[in-house]
């Protein structure tokens, strides 16, 4: 409040507070009794989370704040208005109390999904778009904190998550991940040498994170951002949500296919034409990305403490992302090693646990019918 106080120019006094986060993740709107210039009266505050498995400390934050610093010229995400890290806060514009896109996934209007789609589509164009090649303006924006900003990365791009995957493989009796091995890491080093086309990504495009608002889609929650490869952001429109689980369901064809294409318009449109001049590549390779990170977790769907439902949504969502991943490597061209090693991995799957593949994966509610 006292910083809200200096930036109004005079007294201001809290009216009301508005939890919009969880337990797990404090994020609250205030209410104030006059206009912040810039601003307005309302205001959405941040702070540090550390749930049981340690999100969320420092870095997390500070990640938050250089990402929404940087995707400011794509006017699609909150603006920051002040950051104090030895506190812990970051206060950003509110956008409003809009819809998430997980409400019109889990609503019965299959059309205002699907728009709600293409708008997340087009949103993320936008932010890849206006960030093209402004790596050095974010990292400058990172070293400022002169402090950890790395911590609990969503995504590690290095072979030490493979080898992760080969003990799991060897300890479970599946197919030998060390086949696939030369393929990933070639992977991997094309993702890590793309730096020419690289953006900022937002690396949870999750469907609690997208506000459908009356002028597009909107996104919150950048603490997990990293400037990087826009394929990783990109491949979610197609999984759809690659770690998001609760709850899981598809989309048709036909939805994803729009929600692509939208992207590559928003692309067009904004003067990104290089990512478009090989995208069925970038795609694949940010598919890969995303479903590595997803069978890094063989050992715990394996794992028989888990509910009958984890079991059978964990497994799922591996083969469905197997298969995913299959078809945009076919289209890319990109039959490898990999992409064998992954059949030979979805049929062992199926055979050890029929539940991987049976039920099959729900559609959300707004196209279940």
């Amino acid at each position: 409040m006292a910083v809200l106080t200096r930036l109004a120019g005079r007294p201001c006094r809290l009216v009301s507070e508005q939890p919009i986060g969880h337990e797990w993740a404090p994020v609250s709107r205030l209410v104030l009794d006059r206009e912040l210039p810039g601003v307005g009266s309302t205001v959405v505050v941040k702070t540090r989370r550390v749930d049981g498995e340690g999100h969320g400390g420092p870095a997390y934050l500070r990640r938050e704040a250089a990402g929404l610093c940087t995707a400011e010229e794509s006017g699609v995400a909150p603006r920051v208005v002040h950051v104090d890290d030895d506190a812990g806060t970051v206060i950003q514009t509110d956008l409003g109390a809009w819809p998430s896109l997980q409400d019109h996934l889990l609503a019965d209007d299959p059309d205002s999904a699907a728009a709600g789609m293409v708008a997340l589509a087009t949103a993320v164009g936008r932010l890849h778009a206006s960030t093209l090649d402004r790596g050095d303006d974010h990292q400058r924006t990172l070293d400022a904190f002169a402090a950890d900003v790395d911590t609990g990365l969503a995504y590690s791009f290095g072979g030490r998550r493979w080898d992760v995957v080969e003990q799991a493989c060897t300890e479970l009796d599946l197919p030998p991940a060390r086949s696939a091995r030369a393929d990933v890491l070639q992977i991997i080093e094309r993702v890590n040498d793309s730096a020419a086309l690289a953006a900022l990504t937002h690396m949870d495009l999750n469907p609690t994170n997208v506000l459908v608002t009356d002028s597009g889609a909107r996104l919150v929650d950048f603490e997990g951002c990293r400037f990087g490869h826009p394929g990783i952001d990109a491949a979610f429109l197609h999984y759809p949500f690659p770690h998001h689980s609760k709850p899981w369901g598809l989309l048709p064809e036909a939805v994803i296919e729009s929600a692509d294409s939208a992207y590559r318009c928003a692309l067009a449109h904004s003067g990104a034409e290089p990512l478009l001049h090989e995208y069925d590549q970038l795609l694949a390779d940010g598919a890969a990305i995303t479903l590595i990170g997803r069978i890094t977790r063989l050992s715990m769907v394996a794992s028989p403490g888990q509910s009958r439902h984890d079991s059978w949504r964990r497994r799922g969502q591996i083969v469905q992302q197997i298969r995913t991943y299959s078809q945009l490597a076919e289209r890319s061209g990109q039959g490898s090693g990999f992409t064998g090693w992954l059949r030979k991995l979805e049929t062992a799957m199926i055979d050890r646990w029929p539940d991987a593949a049976d039920p099959p994966p729900p559609m959300f509610p707004a196209f279940a019918n």
